[in-house]
Order: C-alpha cells, then sequence, then structure tokens
C-alpha cells in the first residue's frame, strides 16, 4: 500500500509537505503541488479521504441547484445537462463530487438546500438561476454557505459572486447583426417575462432599437399552451410587419419555427431568427439557428472554481463574465435590396 512517505519521497520532499498539498495549502507553491501530484499519479496513491474530510473539515462535495422545474420546458432544455457536465468534469479534476438539488417548487427547493447543509452533505452551492428576492439565496446568505450563482446580479450583487455573459450586450449585438441583413421592424419573444434573464436581454434588445431609431415593441409572449396567446403571436407578426425575431432560447426557437411554418410563415424567407445557447437545437434541422455560443462550458467550470476558491478563503465577491460568440447560420436571411411589404 502506498503511503504519504512514498510520495514524499517520489517527490523529494518532506511528508509534511505533501499533506500540505492534498490540502492545497497556499504556503506550497503550485510548482511544489504539481511535483507532488505528478508522484502520487506514478505511484497509484489514494488519498483517504475520510481522514482528509476529518482534518479539513470539508465534505469535498459541492451542491448545484436547479432552478424549479415549473415547465416540461425547461426540464428538457439542454443548457442544464451542458453545464452540470462542465460543473462535474471540474469538480472531478479537484477532487470533488457533485450533488444536485431540484424540485417543482422553490419551497421545495429551499427546503432540500436546507436539508443537504443541515447534514453537511456539500460545502457550498452553485446556483444555476438568478431571481431578485430567491428563498434560496437569502438562506445560504443569511446562513453564511458558501454559493456563487451562474446569472445575471440581481441583490445583494456586491455580497455575491456571479458568472454570466454580458446578456444586454448579447441581445444588443443580435438587433445590430438584423438590422446589418436589413432587418428594421424587429420583435423580441420570450416564454418568461419575470427571470432577470429575460429582463436583462430585453433592456440590450432595446438600446439596440432606440440606437438605431427602429421601431419598438414591447416583449412579446410565447405559450405554446395557450392557443390565444398563439394566435395573438401570428398577429403581431402580420399586423406589425416583423421580419426580424430575437427570441430568448434555441428551445422556444424551435417551437416559433414549427408554429409559424403551420401558418404558411417561412424561416428565414419571410421572418429571420436570432437565438441564445447554441444548443443542441439549433442543428438539429433546417433552417440552422444563428444563435449565440454563450460557452456553457466556461460557466460551469469557472463556477465550480470560484465556488472552490470561496470555500477555501481565497477570493469571493466578483462578478464573472463569460465572453460569447454569434454563430451565424440559416435563420437569418439578408433582406437588402428587397422589397419590403
Amino acid at each position: 500500500m502506498v503511503t504519504i512517505k512514498d510520495v514524499a519521497e517520489k517527490a523529494g520532499v518532506n511528508p509534511s509537505t505533501v499533506s500540505r498539498a492534498l490540502k492545497d495549502s497556499s504556503s506550497i507553491s503550485q510548482k511544489t503541488k504539481e511535483k507532488v501530484k505528478k508522484a502520487m499519479s506514478d505511484l497509484g496513491y489514494v488519498p483517504n479521504l475520510a481522514a482528509q474530510m476529518l482534518a479539513s473539515g470539508l465534505t469535498y462535495s459541492v451542491g448545484v441547484v436547479l432552478p424549479p422545474l415549473i415547465t416540461p420546458d425547461r426540464a428538457s432544455d439542454p443548457f442544464f445537462m451542458e453545464i452540470l457536465t462542465a460543473i462535474n468534469d471540474e469538480a472531478r479534476k479537484n477532487d470533488f463530487t457533485v450533488s444536485i438539488a431540484t424540485s417543482d417548487t422553490i419551497t421545495e427547493l429551499k427546503e432540500q438546500v436546507q436539508l443537504m447543509h443541515r447534514q453537511k452533505r456539500v460545502d457550498g452551492f452553485i446556483v444555476l438561476y438568478s431571481e431578485e428576492d430567491d428563498p434560496v439565496r437569502n438562506f445560504l446568505m443569511k446562513n453564511k454557505i458558501p454559493f456563487v450563482i451562474v446569472g445575471a446580479p440581481v441583490a445583494y450583487s456586491n455580497e455575491t459572486t456571479y458568472i454570466d455573459n454580458d446578456n444586454q450586450l448579447m441581445a444588443k449585438t443580435a438587433v445590430d447583426y438584423l438590422y446589418q441583413m436589413g432587418h428594421e421592424r424587429i420583435l423580441f419573444v420570450t416564454n418568461d417575462q419575470e427571470s432577470e434573464i429575460f429582463l436583462e436581454r430585453y433592456i440590450g434588445y432595446q438600446k439596440g432599437i432606440v440606437k438605431l431609431k427602429l421601431p419598438s415593441f414591447d416583449s412579446l409572449l410565447f405559450d405554446h399552451r395557450d392557443p390565444e396567446v398563439l394566435e395573438q403571436f401570428i398577429t403581431e407578426i402580420k399586423n406589425n410587419r416583423i421580419t426580424g425575431l430575437v427570441v430568448i432560447g434555441d428551445v422556444l426557437s424551435v417551437k416559433i419555427i414549427q408554429l409559424l411554418s403551420y401558418h404558411g410563415i417561412k424561416v428565414p424567407d419571410d421572418v429571420s431568427i436570432v437565438s441564445f445557447n447554441n444548443s443542441t437545437y439549433a442543428k438539429i434541422f433546417h433552417p440552422y439557428l444563428t444563435t449565440f455560443d454563450i460557452n456553457v462550458n466556461s460557466l460551469g467550470r469557472t463556477s465550480l472554481r470560484q465556488l472552490l476558491a470561496i470555500i477555501k478563503h481565497q477570493e469571493q465577491n466578483e462578478k464573472v463574465i463569460v465572453p460569447f460568440t454569434l454563430k451565424k447560420r440559416e435563420s437569418v436571411r439578408n433582406i437588402k435590396g428587397t422589397e419590403k411589404s
């Protein structure tokens, strides 16, 4: 059985140095930590987790809190599977495990988070949504539990670490791109008019519209379960002679393309669409979606690294912006020079 002494001898350091390296102590240089890790790998050394937990007081596990699954669409959104995969992979690299908190209601979600904390099953939480008066965040703050939020800064923004894209800039960029392609009557479509993501992106849309002096429209709600809402949606498109849509996400964009097709409105021939997330839905069928790659992998890995830094008292209370890229595909048509009806 390989011991710490064996690792120390292999790495050319003292056993105490190996112990401090295992605890990721700031008193050990990164170069030495890497040397110890290599020696451990070469020898096949597996740390005694129980002893580590006893010595450090850590569980070596983090909790990931999904938003309340109030609609089937949210539960099937590939964003969550993608970011969970990235978080889990980064956690594995840091010898941490991941536990997931999920529920249909915010009340049950808070109870689950409370239980995970009370039973000392995790050292901190990554919250995968951002709301103005979130009971889960309020509980974490009140009890001084380490956590980070993936989403737009809202309340307590100076006391909380947020990892996000610049959602306003993304939406403004969407308007700019549609305008460059000849579109001047542009509508913002969403299935949720309460979330911070919607608010940030709609503000960005409005900024783009105002700067270019284009006709401004209220955001349009799309609910595929409500026939009246769907009928109103088609009426708005036709009556306002809309040629461009900025849609809150890829899953919704696919549903919109299906509805428009049913009513004889083709994408991109009649209406162009710019979406968000660059999910697997973006290239399932034609037209492929023009959409923003929000770099989900980086969002997930950065959130885990930031949480571990807080757990280890290295840094906190930051807003980390992850860059985005507009993927230009088939769902936007250049209508410059064509006659607009």
